[in-house]
């Protein structure tokens, strides 16, 4: 009984930085597909992939299964790729969604815990040769997140270096750094609760946890028809 509670509570600032995440996602991909003219959609959207990446941190710490996780993500990669190319009127495997990123960010995690050089390099690899969305920087920033949830200077400090050497060839990116304060808030937010042991996990129905993977391929097909006007 007590395992089953479990997987129907969530954490409050967990859910915060989903809801935020998914609001700047939709704002991007709406600058993206319906209005291109007004970057500001864009811009605003650079916040989003940094907090992806730092809840698939955080997913990857209290799952009970990481193969079932990483199976989850695969299978709405594989579910989403459709929706993906014909939202951003790609050709179909000229890019991989974010859902194969944050399968190999994880993959990328998973390996440097183990401390196992060769198996780093492997998602990195792979990122740069399968044109993944986000490319490598998505797999690194997801690094950076990971170091930032276990020091959080040195992971400010990581995520500032990465975002400096792609300025470059990115620039409007380096508007990612905007969501470290929220990723520390919440951080510091979960920290003092557990320190005032405050119980911060409320009744979360199951649903709404395979909603926040519905929702990318579901708001990209919506998102598709509008821009054909079917």
């Amino acid at each position: 009984m007590q395992g089953e509670k479990k997987d129907i509570q969530f954490d409050c600032g967990r859910e915060m930085l989903k809801w935020i995440a998914l609001i700047t996602m939709t704002i991007d991909h709406i600058g993206a597909t319906l209005y291109p003219e007004h970057s500001v959609l864009r811009l605003i959207g650079r916040l989003s992939f940094p907090l992806f990446g730092y809840l698939l941190v955080l997913g990857l710490e209290s799952t009970r299964n990481v193969k079932r996780y990483c199976a989850r993500l695969l299978i709405f990669a594989f579910i989403s790729q459709v929706p993906f190319y014909l939202a951003f009127g790609r050709e179909p495997f000229e890019s991989l969604n974010i859902f194969f990123t944050l399968s190999s960010g994880l993959f990328f995690i998973y390996f440097f815990k183990m401390r196992n050089v060769l198996l780093v390099l492997l998602p990195l690899f792979a990122s740069f040769v399968l044109n993944f969305d986000y490319g490598i920087y998505g797999v690194m920033a997801i690094g950076c997140m990971h170091l930032l949830m276990k020091d959080t200077k040195l992971g400010v400090i990581s995520f500032l270096a990465l975002n400096l050497v792609f300025l470059p060839v990115w620039p409007p990116q380096f508007l990612s750094l905007f969501a470290l304060p929220v990723i520390i808030l919440q951080k510091r937010w979960n920290i003092a609760n557990t320190d005032r042991k405050v119980d911060a996990k409320v009744g979360y129905p199951i649903w709404k946890k395979h909603f926040f993977y519905v929702y990318y391929p579901l708001h990209l097909t919506i998102l598709h028809f509008t821009r054909v006007g079917f």
